[in-house]
């Protein structure tokens, strides 16, 4: 389970803009506004070589998930704020739990030593992650990340902050990531990555946190 607090959210969600210092973050946030004036569309999928061998991508854009186990996209958080969301299907279970955040990269060989260790699968690279409980059939996770100072997540679900819903200090590359449930013999709970302004159900809290944009992009 991730490491989730308790203290208030306010270093999270500034008032306004952050500001950085430093010519390299200023050239970075120069480009990432760059690219989002300029409309450049972002596409991001699941990534099967980083997800269980349980997990299955659902729909021809990939950005559909189903199965059970962990998942991980394809872009890793590289801006300084950002958000995303996840619109979870209980696959006909009155409520579900998952657990969203990010997670580090992961291969076949992490997924088979830990398929014969005594770790519990909920465990298994859900360091970053906090379990969202209770959730009903279309109900949207929204992820909001702040890299700067103290680096920090905080979920919304259904565009209302979740106190106690927060990870900090995540370390390394790392990319969005959700686990799903096994639930029933036919698993047919699902998740979907939704990563651009038009896809979004709520949107972000602030203006200062973007959607992902892909490292290649920023360079």
């Amino acid at each position: 389970m991730g490491q989730c607090c308790c203290s208030p959210c306010k270093r999270l969600l500034p008032s306004s803009v952050i500001e950085f210092s430093g010519s390299t973050a200023a050239e970075a946030i120069m480009n990432e506004e760059s690219l989002l004036e300029n409309n450049i569309p972002q596409v991001h999928s699941i990534n099967p070589e980083m997800s269980a061998p349980s997990i299955r991508v659902a729909n021809d854009l990939g950005n559909e998930v189903k199965g059970y186990g962990l998942a991980l996209t394809d872009v890793s958080v590289e801006q300084e704020t950002c958000y995303w969301e996840w619109r979870v299907r209980t696959g006909g279970n009155p409520t579900v739990t998952v657990m969203v955040g990010v997670s580090n990269r992961r291969n076949s060989k992490f997924y088979e030593i830990l398929a014969s260790s005594s770790v519990p699968p909920e465990q298994h690279g859900t360091k970053f992650m906090c379990t969202a409980s209770d959730l009903k059939d279309g109900d949207v996770i929204g992820i909001v990340v702040q890299q700067s100072e103290l680096p920090m997540i905080q979920l919304y679900v259904s565009g209302e902050i979740e106190d106690g819903l927060q990870v900090t200090r995540f370390r390394g590359t790392v990319y969005p990531s959700i686990y799903l449930p096994q639930k029933g013999s036919n698993n047919d709970v699902s998740a979907t990555f939704l990563y651009r302004e038009e896809q979004y159900v709520h949107g972000p809290p602030g203006p200062q946190f973007h959607p992902l944009i892909a490292e290649r992009s920023l360079m």
